[in-house]
């Protein structure tokens, strides 16, 4: 089969509709054409028992590449190795009949409003975007209503029960994971039905936390993954992180990293997620030159595709030749970047997009992008102070 997903995972998005996978642009659909949506009360199990799943599966059995699964082939073809192959790799020898692993987005409650960001994923975003647009309050209001879901679909909590006993692994994405603390009712569940030696645990946090009275729950499962999102350094981790202090989230990792060193505090492996963007695409190398020199962690690139006008691929020409010149010699891993970058080049209204919502964001906040990346601003300055 092409992918292993549709027979083993499920994922619960921060607005309450479900999918085969985070990477997936596509929702999970009943048979009269509409969403299931946790936030009306649906489940797992609803999902699974749905032709809208059978189908799916039936079309990676016969090897067909879906439209909506077409992040993952975008990634194949820069040579970058995808969700896809990871999982595919991963999970070889697991019986395909069940489901193996719930990738839970508990509501979109979040302390940061990243630039990469929405309010589909933090809830910290509605107020800005709605001064962007007042046009749009509804949705931006509709999107932190669906987003409570966790706290009003009693079905899906008891649904997840029965998951429970055969899950061998549990992923918690955001919002930010370590502030919904709910998540940590499912952790004390699977201790209690004895499996949670058989989980394993992972997250994706912005570091800003480090929930102490909580930690202990970690050394009952199999082993806990911890991924910090950081992409950048000092003011431009500030900038694309807003309001996160690099500094303060160092103080985290440390605190992790020291966790994970003490055995009798269960199994650890701690690494970043570096993700791509506009903002730090000429700054590839600082984040590795930092990591290497004071923390000692791995580094993973997670490459934006949507929204589109954050991705490197709406970069203009000449800046996308600039990066390809600049990392010519640089190690493999960034050669794949960059061929994702120039893999396609999106529409010049995505590139507008990019500057005005910037420029509000700047006015907004009270900061500067001129100032924070000027390499970049060097070379955009013409469109930077055209475009309004």
């Amino acid at each position: 089969m092409s992918c292993v997903l549709p027979f083993i995972n499920l994922e619960a998005r921060t607005d309450g509709t479900m999918s085969v996978c985070c990477i997936m642009q596509e929702t999970a659909k009943k048979d009269d054409g509409t969403e299931f949506n946790l936030a009306h009360g649906d489940t797992f199990s609803d999902v699974q028992k749905s032709e809208w799943l059978k189908n799916i599966r039936q079309d990676f059995k016969d090897g067909k590449q879906l439209e909506a699964c077409k992040n993952c082939w975008k990634e194949e073809e820069a040579g970058i190795q995808s969700k896809r192959q990871r999982e595919n790799f991963f999970w070889k020898d697991t019986p395909h009949d069940r489901l193996t692993v719930m990738d839970l987005k508990l509501g979109n409650i979040c302390n940061s409003k990243c630039r990469i960001c929405s309010s589909f994923a933090s809830s910290q975003w509605a107020a800005e975007e709605i001064a962007l647009n007042h046009l749009n309050k509804e949705k931006h209001l509709q999107f932190n209503r669906l987003g409570q879901w966790p706290n009003k679909n009693e079905r899906f909590w008891e649904d997840i029960d029965e998951h429970l006993k055969h899950v061998q692994k549990l992923e918690f994405f955001g919002g930010e994971p370590l502030l919904i603390t709910k998540h940590f009712e499912i952790l004390e569940k699977c201790i209690k039905q004895g499996n949670a030696r058989n989980i394993t645990l992972s997250y994706n946090t912005n570091g800003s936390i480090y929930p102490g009275e909580y930690v202990d729950l970690w050394k009952y499962f199999k082993n806990v993954e911890i991924f910090f999102s950081i992409d950048d350094t000092y003011e431009r981790f500030n900038y694309i992180r807003h309001p996160g202090n690099f500094e303060e989230v160092v103080q985290n990792l440390i605190k992790f990293k020291n966790l994970s060193m003490d055995k009798n505090k269960g199994s650890y492996n701690l690494g970043i997620f570096q993700t791509i963007s506009v903002f730090n695409i000429l700054d590839l190398d600082e984040l590795t030159k930092y990591v290497d020199h004071y923390i000692e962690m791995p580094i993973h690139y997670n490459m934006v595709f949507t929204p589109k006008h954050i991705s490197p691929k709406v970069l203009p020409k000449e800046v996308k030749k600039y990066a390809t010149q600049k990392y010519k010699y640089y190690p493999e891993y960034i050669q794949k970047t960059i061929n994702f970058m120039n893999g396609e080049d999106y529409d010049n209204k995505y590139w507008k997009r990019f500057i005005q919502i910037t420029k509000f964001g700047d006015s907004y906040r009270s900061e500067s992008f001129e100032n924070t990346f000027p390499q970049l601003y060097a070379m955009i300055k013409d469109d930077w102070n055209k475009i309004q």
